[in-house]
Formats: structure tokens, C-alpha cells, sequence
């Protein structure tokens, strides 16, 4: 007896099993995966998937969430931007006490429009100690400085008649480094 004629002839099989049982005896049943069977006369199963206006709506909402989140993600990131510029201006000055009181000799914290170095007396001339920053190319700030260099002496404080700030800006975000006549940093 065919499988399917067996189903279609015995409307509820589980109903009487030893029907099902004897009339299934010796049958071999072919199961095929990609196969649907019908649920009810004339009816198929729903086939798994999205439609197009399934789709549709969710990107929708996908690009009315990121026209909203982005003007925020970008405020974040400038932001950081100026305070990782900050912690540079920060950090170039901290290497130019270190190399100071390590060598017993002066060391300078230039600034040139947006680039900050520092520099020390070696041989009768000057070494640049580490890299020279671009402040512009690694944070996309401006910088501002009262004064155009900050020289530290070899006790670790600096030696200014009055107080350096250094100003960097970006998108109408600010922050500055002010480096007291003493070379303490605020």
C-alpha cells in the first residue's frame, strides 16, 4: 500500500493504531526534507523567510534609529577627540620633566601651529626626544598656545614668568592644559 494513498484513505491513523500498525507493515516511508505535505486540502505550510515589506519596514526603522543616533556618536567622538588631544599635550610635557631630571639638563616643549615636541641638549645641539605630534592629523584639533615653548629645568620645574595655556579645539569643543610658572600642570 502507497504511504500517501494510506493517509488520505485513513483520515485520523492515530486514532485506530492497530490499523496503522498492520496496514504499515513491510512499507518503506520516504521522508524528503524539502517536500511539504499538505496541512489541509489544497493548503501548503508557509515557507520560512521574510517577504519585501517585512524587509522594507526594518530597514526603515534600521535608518530612522541611525538618523537619530548619529548626530550624538559624532558629538561623542569629537569630544574625545579633544580630551585624547589634551592627554597628549599632557603627556608631552610629563616626557619633557622625565628626560629633564633623568639627564640633569634642560628640556623644551615646543609648539609650532598644531605640532608639539620636545627637545634636549645633546653634543652642543638638540635631539628631539620621542616623535614630533601632529595634533591636527592624529585628533582633527586646533591647538592655541600663550606661549610658543616651555622649557623645564633640571629639578623638574619649569621656569616661565607666567602661566602657559595651551587651548585645543575642535566642532565648538574645548579643553586646555595651563602649565603654571612653576611647571605645574593643571
Amino acid at each position: 500500500m502507497d504511504c500517501l494513498v494510506f493517509w488520505q484513505s485513513c483520515p485520523h491513523p492515530l486514532s485506530r493504531p492497530e490499523l496503522a500498525l498492520s496496514s504499515l507493515q513491510g512499507v518503506e516511508i520516504a521522508h524528503s526534507p524539502t517536500r511539504t505535505m499538505p496541512t489541509r486540502p489544497g493548503r501548503l505550510r508557509p515557507q520560512a523567510g521574510f517577504s519585501l515589506v517585512e524587509m522594507m519596514i526594518a530597514i526603515t526603522v534600521m535608518g530612522l534609529t541611525l538618523a537619530i543616533a548619529l548626530p550624538r556618536l559624532r558629538e561623542g567622538m569629537t569630544a574625545r577627540d579633544v580630551k585624547s588631544a589634551r592627554a597628549a599635550l599632557a603627556n608631552m610635557y610629563a616626557r619633557a620633566r622625565v628626560n629633564a631630571l633623568q639627564t640633569r639638563k634642560p628640556s623644551t616643549v615646543h609648539f609650532s601651529g598644531t605640532e608639539v615636541w620636545v627637545t634636549a641638549p645633546l653634543d652642543g645641539g638638540l635631539d628631539t626626544v620621542g616623535a614630533v605630534i601632529n595634533l591636527t592629523t592624529a585628533y582633527g584639533v586646533s591647538v592655541t598656545a600663550s606661549q610658543a615653548s616651555i622649557r623645564v629645568l633640571p629639578s623638574g620645574l619649569a621656569n616661565m614668568a607666567a602661566p602657559v595655556t595651551v587651548k585645543v579645539s575642535r566642532d565648538g569643543k574645548s579643553d586646555s592644559v595651563m602649565i603654571s610658572g612653576y611647571g605645574r600642570l593643571q
